[in-house]
């Protein structure tokens, strides 16, 4: 089994940076991505730019989910890309209900810009809340990946992500389409996408030693998690700062390595190299 260990949502906190840095150099999870349109994203830009050694992608971002604090979308108001309160929409199915398809692809393509133009040349694309992964969205990711030469993300299984995010009437029979175009751009296809935050009542290195032991067996698995130090978590996402705090606590110590036992564990630039 190989599994690419990865931290999404780098620059959604301040503490989601520093936990990014302390997990790197502890070794064991090696690949992060950025959400550009967030409060914190300079602050992971200027760590990047000062720590360019580092598997960093970007995480394509169409939602804004906590309460009392929200992110706008780069290219403005438009298309259907907000609520009523001027920010990204909460929810997956929102977006697809109201976003406008040709705004979704000018979102995506402003993000990788601003990523570009800030000096970072980013590893891979992939979607926060998998909903840049969703038709009739997805299409643009692929398409924004081929001209920029970005790998895209793309699992055969997206079951665990699915029913975390709670998507209502998925149908995931379109992925056989996009497997198919990832293949031909010659990226990397992963054979199980893996996510589940970890209760509060259970200890993380078994909790996350489980969650790897689904994937499968021989294949390539994809593990997203969201470590973060906690600090200003507590101000505007509460119910979220244990389980990602104790990621943090738990992949900051080069001793997590047996959380995935016998596995291999890569990052997307092993993934480049096995493929050139």
């Amino acid at each position: 089994m190989r599994v690419l260990s990865h931290v999404d949502d780098v620059g959604v906190s301040p503490g989601s940076v520093i936990a990014w840095a302390a997990l790197r150099r502890a070794g064991v999870v090696r690949s992060a991505s950025l959400m550009v349109p967030c409060a914190w994203y300079p602050m992971a830009r200027d760590d990047v730019l000062a720590n360019p050694d580092q598997d960093m992608g970007v995480h394509i971002t169409l939602t804004s989910e906590w309460s009392s604090y929200r992110w706008r979308p780069l290219i403005g108001a438009r298309g259907g890309l907000v609520d009523s309160e001027g920010y990204m929409h909460r929810r997956p199915e929102m977006v697809l209900a109201e976003a406008d398809e040709g705004a979704v692809a000018e979102e995506i393509e402003a993000q990788i810009q601003q990523v570009l133009a800030d000096g970072i040349r980013p590893t891979h694309l992939d979607a926060h809340m998998g909903t840049a992964l969703l038709p009739p969205f997805v299409w643009a990711l692929i398409g924004a990946g081929r001209r920029h030469g970005i790998p895209v993300l793309c699992a055969r299984d997206m079951g665990p992500l699915v029913d975390i995010v709670k998507l209502p009437g998925f149908d995931a029979g379109y992925l056989r389409e996009v497997e198919a175009e990832v293949s031909a751009a010659g990226w990397p296809v992963f054979d199980r996408f893996l996510i589940e935050f970890c209760p509060d009542d259970v200890e993380a290195a078994e909790h996350y030693a489980r969650v790897v032991s689904e994937g499968a067996p021989g294949g390539l698995n994809y593990l997203a998690m969201h470590a973060d130090t906690g600090e200003g978590l507590q101000h505007f996402a509460p119910h979220h700062e244990v389980p990602r705090r104790k990621e943090y606590e738990l992949f900051s110590e080069p001793g997590s390595r047996a959380v995935f036992g016998a596995g291999e564990i890569v990052d997307w630039r092993d993934l480049s190299e096995q493929r050139s």
